[in-house]
Protein backbone atom coordinates (compact mmCIF):
# COMPACT_ATOMS: atom_id res chain seq x y z
CA UNK A 1 0.00 0.00 0.00
CA UNK A 2 1.45 3.23 -0.77
CA UNK A 3 0.22 6.22 1.55
CA UNK A 4 -3.24 7.71 2.10
CA UNK A 5 -4.63 4.24 0.31
CA UNK A 6 -6.48 1.71 2.40
CA UNK A 7 -8.51 -1.37 0.79
CA UNK A 8 -12.21 -1.28 0.75
CA UNK A 9 -14.16 -3.69 1.32
CA UNK A 10 -17.37 -3.64 -0.93
CA UNK A 11 -20.06 -6.32 -1.67
CA UNK A 12 -21.70 -6.80 -5.58
CA UNK A 13 -25.26 -5.41 -5.49
CA UNK A 14 -27.07 -6.43 -8.58
CA UNK A 15 -28.91 -3.15 -10.06
CA UNK A 16 -31.79 -4.52 -13.21
CA UNK A 17 -29.35 -6.59 -15.60
CA UNK A 18 -26.51 -4.53 -14.54
CA UNK A 19 -24.59 -4.20 -11.29
CA UNK A 20 -22.08 -2.40 -9.36
CA UNK A 21 -19.93 -2.73 -6.53
CA UNK A 22 -21.24 -1.00 -3.13
CA UNK A 23 -19.67 -0.75 0.39
CA UNK A 24 -22.78 -0.60 2.18
CA UNK A 25 -23.06 -3.57 4.53
CA UNK A 26 -19.04 -3.89 4.62
CA UNK A 27 -16.51 -2.77 6.58
CA UNK A 28 -12.38 -3.44 7.45
CA UNK A 29 -12.56 -4.35 10.69
CA UNK A 30 -8.68 -5.28 10.56
CA UNK A 31 -5.60 -6.52 9.18
CA UNK A 32 -2.87 -4.80 7.67
CA UNK A 33 -0.27 -3.85 4.71
CA UNK A 34 -0.79 -7.71 3.60
CA UNK A 35 -4.04 -9.02 5.25
CA UNK A 36 -7.44 -7.31 5.53
CA UNK A 37 -10.26 -8.57 7.33
CA UNK A 38 -13.82 -7.79 6.49
CA UNK A 39 -17.23 -8.45 7.90
CA UNK A 40 -20.60 -7.98 5.87
CA UNK A 41 -24.38 -8.02 7.01
CA UNK A 42 -25.33 -9.53 4.64
CA UNK A 43 -24.15 -13.17 2.48
CA UNK A 44 -23.60 -11.88 -1.44
CA UNK A 45 -20.66 -11.81 -3.72
CA UNK A 46 -17.45 -9.67 -1.82
CA UNK A 47 -14.31 -8.14 -2.60
CA UNK A 48 -11.28 -6.24 -1.51
CA UNK A 49 -10.93 -3.17 -4.25
CA UNK A 50 -7.39 -1.24 -4.35
CA UNK A 51 -7.52 0.65 -7.31
CA UNK A 52 -9.48 3.37 -5.67
CA UNK A 53 -8.31 5.61 -8.71
CA UNK A 54 -10.03 5.00 -12.43
CA UNK A 55 -7.28 3.04 -14.39
CA UNK A 56 -6.55 4.07 -18.05
CA UNK A 57 -6.17 1.91 -20.56
CA UNK A 58 -3.51 1.79 -22.76
CA UNK A 59 -3.83 1.62 -26.76
CA UNK A 60 -1.16 -0.97 -26.33
CA UNK A 61 -2.93 -3.28 -24.24
CA UNK A 62 -6.25 -3.19 -25.77
CA UNK A 63 -4.33 -3.64 -29.28
CA UNK A 64 -2.93 -7.22 -27.34
CA UNK A 65 -5.64 -7.87 -25.71
CA UNK A 66 -8.05 -7.77 -29.10
CA UNK A 67 -5.19 -10.14 -31.16
CA UNK A 68 -4.66 -12.16 -28.33
CA UNK A 69 -8.58 -13.34 -28.37
CA UNK A 70 -8.84 -13.18 -32.06
CA UNK A 71 -6.12 -15.81 -32.17
CA UNK A 72 -7.23 -17.97 -29.19
CA UNK A 73 -10.67 -18.08 -30.87
CA UNK A 74 -9.31 -19.05 -33.98
CA UNK A 75 -7.31 -21.87 -33.03
CA UNK A 76 -9.94 -22.96 -30.79
CA UNK A 77 -12.55 -23.11 -33.63
CA UNK A 78 -9.32 -25.45 -35.78
CA UNK A 79 -9.43 -27.42 -32.63
CA UNK A 80 -12.97 -28.43 -33.35
CA UNK A 81 -13.01 -28.87 -36.42
CA UNK A 82 -10.31 -31.01 -35.95
CA UNK A 83 -11.70 -33.36 -33.68
CA UNK A 84 -14.99 -33.33 -35.28
CA UNK A 85 -13.53 -34.87 -38.47
CA UNK A 86 -10.81 -36.83 -37.30
CA UNK A 87 -13.35 -39.81 -36.23
CA UNK A 88 -10.35 -42.90 -36.06
CA UNK A 89 -9.28 -40.96 -33.36
CA UNK A 90 -12.54 -40.51 -31.60
CA UNK A 91 -12.75 -41.77 -27.88
CA UNK A 92 -13.64 -40.54 -24.20
CA UNK A 93 -11.00 -38.43 -24.35
CA UNK A 94 -11.62 -37.07 -27.77
CA UNK A 95 -14.91 -36.41 -26.49
CA UNK A 96 -14.54 -34.61 -23.35
CA UNK A 97 -11.59 -32.23 -25.21
CA UNK A 98 -14.25 -31.63 -27.65
CA UNK A 99 -16.93 -30.30 -25.20
CA UNK A 100 -14.48 -27.92 -23.04
CA UNK A 101 -13.34 -26.34 -26.03
CA UNK A 102 -16.77 -25.90 -27.16
CA UNK A 103 -17.34 -24.19 -23.58
CA UNK A 104 -13.96 -22.14 -23.77
CA UNK A 105 -15.33 -20.82 -27.45
CA UNK A 106 -18.36 -19.79 -26.39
Amino acid sequence: LQAGEEPRCVSWQAVGTKGRWTPSGCTRVGGDTLHSICACTHFSTFAILMAIHPITESFALTVVTYVGMSVSLVCLFLTIITFLLCRSLWSVSVTLHLQLSICLFT
